[in-house]
């Protein structure tokens, strides 16, 4: 509004008004001397004529440039995005015929700014929020914008900076160069210089300046996740064929023993069998967990939708593994209320699920102890349940009194073939896969998977289900 109360654009007032003046005053004087011509008329009336004629424009034309002069003073605040009240024109009526285009125009443009603040709001959100380092470089190679991924990754404390300088990869200030000059995209694969454990896969496309030059834009994705997933795939590859590899070649041994020296050896015969069965079973446990593994994976984008009694799952599979935990003299216990809730699952990987940490519980609890089988009701899971969080969930805790586990090994617990003592999950028969298949189970359930141990204390590993929403019935009141 300063702007409007300052010194208007355009013509001076004095001019505008001794124009309108002399406009007005033509007719007027047209008028007497077209009645001088005729004669009879006193040259001093004809004089007096004019001057009132004059003065009388001279009064509307300055009436007209006042209130030219408040409109233009109204549309100018317009301008600034003050509406503000619509003027009165007295004597320039034909001026309010600029009045409403005038505020139709403004308003348009008010909301065409809007939009676009909105839309520019929203897509710094989108790009703040990406994932990716995405940079934008002008024709000169200096970075002018970066999102909060590209300012972590490289360090940026400010735009401004050339971009050779944060990369410092000859490559990839090569493939900019092409992009700007020549306007041809391409990818590039780098390692920054101050760190080469990380791999960048950065696409460069040209783009149009503000400016009218020619610049362009970077998107860089860290290739790190891609790179584990394929040492995990060809470690997975690897790990199987050495858990196959190994009792094979046993049995292979065996029958070419069995052939030859101990062909007529009928003590070593039996003693071979065993064995034979022994690493022939090793091989269907592994073989078996491999296709539990795949089916889970395969079922992974298919949630469960049958309602399962949850206690009755735990019942069956104590009874189940109970013939185990006598052998090893291990006393199953569970520590449950009456009544538990039905959970929405696929009742044979809950069985699987639950079998699968039981088991491991015995295996590695120790002779003589005790495991059990927690279950409690949560109405509001804690904020670190993941997908369970803050919802209504049953937690089942498997507990061990076993030797514990260290905490450096727990983050990797459930990665397919981790195990912390490779001699002794030989001597128990473990496959490596079991907590992998537990990991699995518990994601396609919408679930959260918790461990916790102390060393020389034993182990707890608990599971959160959530619980279907309660449901709401409308009762309908007939009228009597």
């Amino acid at each position: 509004m300063a702007q409007a109360q300052g010194r208007l654009r355009g013509p001076a007032a004095s001019l505008s008004l001794f124009r309108d003046t002399l406009v007005g005053t033509v007719p007027a004087a047209a008028a007497l001397v077209l009645v001088a011509s005729f004669g009879g008329v006193d040259p001093i009336v004809i004089a007096a004529g004019l001057a009132t004629g004059a003065l009388a424009a001279h009064l509307i034309a300055r009436q007209w440039v006042a209130q030219a002069g408040i409109l233009a003073r109204w549309m100018i605040g317009l301008g600034g995005g003050e509406e503000g009240h619509r003027p009165s024109l007295v004597l320039g009526s034909a001026l309010e015929w600029i009045v409403w285009p005038a505020l139709d125009l403004a308003r348009r443009a008010r909301r065409a700014e809007r939009q676009a603040t909105l839309h520019a709001r929203r897509l710094y959100t989108v790009l703040e929020a990406l994932p990716d380092a995405v940079l934008l470089v002008d024709g000169q190679g200096t970075i002018v914008e970066a999102n909060a991924t590209a300012r972590r990754t490289f360090k940026l404390e400010r735009v401004g900076v050339p971009f050779a300088r944060a990369t410092r990869d000859p490559g990839v200030v090569a493939a900019l160069r092409a992009a700007i000059e020549a306007g041809t995209g391409s990818t590039v694969v780098f390692s920054p210089v101050d760190d080469n454990l990380k791999f960048f896969a950065a696409r460069i496309q040209p783009i149009d300046s503000s400016e009218g030059g020619r610049g362009a834009i970077i998107v860089l994705r860290e290739q790190g996740e891609q790179l584990l997933i394929e040492r995990m795939r060809s470690d997975f590859v690897a790990n199987a064929s050495h858990e196959l590899k190994t009792p094979l070649a046993a049995i292979i041994g065996i029958i070419e023993t069995l052939r030859g020296p101990a062909r007529d050896d009928a003590t070593a015969r039996d003693m071979f069998l065993a064995t034979m069965a022994e690493e022939a079973g090793r091989m269907k446990r592994l073989v078996d967990d491999l296709l539990s593994l795949s089916q889970i994976e395969l079922a992974a984008r298919r949630p469960p939708s049958t309602r399962v009694a949850l206690e009755s799952v735990l019942e069956g599979t104590l009874a189940r593994m109970r013939p185990m935990a006598e052998e090893a003299r291990v006393r199953l216990v569970l520590d449950a209320s009456p009544n538990l809730p039905e959970v929405v699952a696929d009742p044979d990987q809950l069985h699987q699920l639950f079998g699968n940490l039981v088991d491991n519980a015995i295996k590695y609890g120790g002779r003589e102890k005790e495991v059990r089988v927690e279950v409690r009701l949560l109405e509001k899971a804690p904020a670190s349940a993941g997908p369970v969080a803050g919802r209504r969930a049953v937690e089942i805790a498997v507990v061990d009194q076993g030797e514990g586990i260290a905490p450096e090994h727990l983050p990797r617990l459930t990665e397919r073939f981790y195990r912390v003592d490779k001699a002794r999950s030989g001597k128990v028969g473990g496959t490596g896969l079991g907590l992998a298949i537990v990991k699995h189970i518990v994601r396609r359930h919408q679930g959260h998977l918790s461990i916790e141990s102390t060393v020389g204390r034993g182990s707890r590993f608990a599971v959160l289900l959530p619980l279907p929403e309660p449901t709401r019935h409308r009762t309908i009141t007939t009228p009597s």
